[in-house]
C-alpha cells in the first residue's frame, strides 16, 4: 500500500483531471450508429494531443486505449470499428491518462484511471435503475474512502446497494490501488471479506463497483480479454481515483467537469 510522495501529488491531479475530461468527451460521442473503434480513437486523440499516454492500450498487450464493454460485456471489452452501438444498449467506458517524468534517467508514471457505464438512447427501465444504483454505489463506497477506514467500510456499503435490489456483484475484479502503476496493492473487492487493511492518507485508489442485472458468475471470451456475464444479462461499471487525505471524504481526482456528485 504505497503513500504518495508529497511532491507526487499535483502530478496525480493533473492525470486524473484529464482522465475525467476525456471521459465526459467520448461520452457525449455515444449514440445509435457510431462505433466503439470510433469513441476509441477520439480518446487516443484526446490524451495524446494533451501530451500524455494511453495508460491502456498495449498494457499486458492490451490493444486499444478504451475498454468499452457493452450490454453483459463487464469489462475489458476491446474496441473495433465494426462493434456499432444500438439503441437500447449500454456501454462501460473504461480509460486510464498517464503523464511520465524522467528524473535521473529514470521514467517515472503518474496515472488516473476512471470509467462509467451509459445509456444508448432509451433503454428499458430496469437497465436504467441497474445503472443508477451502481453509480450511487461509487460514491456510497467513496464517502465510506477516509484515513483509517478499512477496505470493508468501503465494500460494505456497495455490497448493501447490489445486495438491497437482487444484482449480482462481480466478485474476480474490483478496485485497486493506482499512481505510480496501473495496478499496486490493495485489490478493492465490492463484498465483504473481512479485511482489516487499513487507508492512510497520501494513499491514491481506485474504486470500480460492478454490478450485474442476473446473477455474480462471469468468464472470459475467446480473446482473453473481455469479460461477460455468464447468464448474459447486463452489467454496469462505474469508477474514480481517489486521493485519500488527512481529515475528511477523499478528493475524487478524476471529476468529471459536469459531474454532479
Amino acid at each position: 500500500m504505497i503513500v504518495k510522495a508529497e511532491e507526487d501529488i499535483e502530478l496525480f491531479r493533473k492525470a486524473g483531471k484529464l482522465a475525467g475530461f476525456v471521459l465526459e468527451e467520448i461520452c457525449k460521442k455515444v449514440a445509435p450508429g457510431i462505433s466503439t473503434g470510433e469513441i476509441d480513437a477520439y480518446a487516443e486523440k484526446l490524451i495524446t494531443d494533451a501530451g500524455a499516454i494511453p495508460t491502456f492500450k498495449g498494457y499486458r498487450g492490451f490493444p486499444a486505449t478504451v475498454c468499452a464493454s457493452v450490454n453483459e460485456e463487464v469489462v475489458h471489452g476491446i474496441p473495433n470499428k465494426h462493434k456499432v452501438l444500438k439503441e437500447g444498449d449500454v456501454i462501460s467506458l473504461d480509460l486510464g491518462v498517464t503523464f511520465r517524468r524522467t528524473v535521473n534517467g529514470k521514467k517515472q508514471d503518474f496515472i488516473g484511471d476512471t470509467a462509467v457505464t451509459v445509456p444508448v438512447g432509451q433503454v428499458a427501465p430496469r437497465v436504467a435503475k441497474l445503472l443508477e444504483d451502481t453509480r450511487a454505489s461509487l460514491y456510497a463506497g467513496i464517502r465510506a474512502s477516509i484515513a483509517g477506514a478499512s477496505l470493508d467500510d468501503i465494500a460494505g456499503p456497495i455490497e448493501d446497494i447490489a445486495k438491497s435490489n437482487s444484482y449480482g456483484i462481480v466478485r474476480e475484479y474490483g478496485g485497486h490501488g493506482i499512481g505510480y502503476n496501473y495496478h499496486e496493492e490493495p485489490f478493492i473487492l465490492n463484498y465483504r471479506t473481512g479485511s482489516k487493511e487499513r487507508l492512510k492518507p497520501g494513499m491514491v485508489i481506485a474504486i470500480e463497483p460492478m454490478f450485474n442485472l442476473g446473477g455474480d458468475r462471469v468468464k472470459v471470451k475467446p480473446d482473453k480479454w473481455t469479460v461477460v456475464t455468464q447468464d448474459y444479462k447486463p452489467s454496469a461499471h462505474f469508477e474514480h481515483s481517489l486521493l485519500i487525505i488527512e481529515n475528511g471524504e477523499p478528493e475524487i481526482l478524476t471529476r468529471r467537469p459536469s459531474e454532479e456528485i
